[in-house]
């Protein structure tokens, strides 16, 4: 098969290297967007580091329990591991006040 914007998935089902870049590619701008967010939200006073933190925390335990759940274990295990370190930047240099 061809890498046609319509069909990136190889004859045997398995993602082609393009949809697979694709899709790191859009993950990883999320991320940087949702953390650009995160240090405006904190910078602004409309929620607190700790705030924020109880959030990312609370998805972190998600991904945990999908872990246990056998649902996508090996890449719920590493999401897991970009949120815990997403919390820690966020607790080691966000500030903490709210209006």
């Amino acid at each position: 098969m061809t890498d046609s914007p319509i069909n990136l998935a190889q004859s045997n089902g398995e993602p082609s290297a393009a949809q697979t870049t694709r899709h790191l590619a859009y993950g990883e701008a999320a991320v940087m967007l949702i953390e650009c967010l995160m240090l405006i939200l904190t910078e602004q006073g409309v929620l607190t580091t700790q705030q924020m933190i109880a959030a990312i925390e609370s998805a972190i335990a998600t991904k945990r329990q999908m872990v246990q759940d056998g649902e996508h274990s090996n890449i719920s295990a590493v999401a897991a591991g970009v949120l815990s370190t997403i919390a820690n930047s966020l607790a080691a240099g966000g500030s903490t006040r709210a209006r």
